[in-house]
């Protein structure tokens, strides 16, 4: 369990205020949806989703669904930062590969099959970021939004691994399985709905 720091920020009129201490907050008769930001998170969250707080302030505790989509340009933003990383991975190892060989000209077919590098390094990246605790590829943390299950829960490296083999879906579909997601209250795309993912964002406060 997260240790509970002593200082946190309140939403008071629809303005973050404080710090204040944990006394403070006891004084300050909060209710189960006021927001709270405990010092060191990253977002403000209702009282009542964070269990140690919510324990202290005799508030019970309750889990809420992700409320807050990722749109699709936005992911797509993000998806493109991906790209030019793994680009810069294949432009590195052809840069290598170049400086070992006298005719750069008998190498140009060799550095073509090379390209299929950039797709299978970004494949490799969003299972191992999406996976892990960060939950989001580097673009998708540029961006600021992460992937969860449809409870908001980290998805793991099986479904990490997965979602993003669903993606060959929306490949097959010649792109119909991404776009349907504009169609969607939740922004879900076809790969997102097979493997029961989200893309949210933090809250606007």
């Amino acid at each position: 369990m997260r240790t509970l720091p002593d200082r946190f920020d309140v939403v008071i009129r629809g303005k973050p205020e404080g710090p204040f201490s944990l006394d403070e907050l006891r004084g300050m008769n909060l209710g189960p949806t006021d927001f709270v930001k405990p010092s060191g998170y990253p977002e403000f969250k209702e009282v009542r989703e964070i269990a140690e707080l919510s324990s202290l302030l005799n508030i019970v505790y309750q889990t809420t669904r992700p409320q807050y989509f990722a749109t699709l340009d936005v992911r797509l933003l993000a998806t493109a930062i991906d790209y030019f990383i793994a680009g810069c991975v294949y432009a590195a190892l052809a840069a290598i590969y170049l400086a070992g060989t006298a005719n750069a000209k008998e190498s140009i077919p060799a550095l073509l099959i090379g390209l299929t590098v950039v797709p299978l390094t970004k494949f490799i990246l969003s299972v191992a970021t999406e996976g892990s605790k960060k939950q989001a590829s580097i673009g998708k943390m540029l961006i600021g939004v992460k992937v969860t299950d449809e409870q908001g829960r980290p998805i793991g490296y099986g479904k990490a691994l997965g979602r993003n083999l669903a993606k060959l879906v929306g490949v097959a579909t010649l792109g119909i399985g991404f776009f349907s997601g504009f169609f969607d209250r939740r922004q879900q795309c076809l790969h997102d709905k097979i493997v029961g993912t989200l893309v949210i964002k933090d809250r606007l406060i």
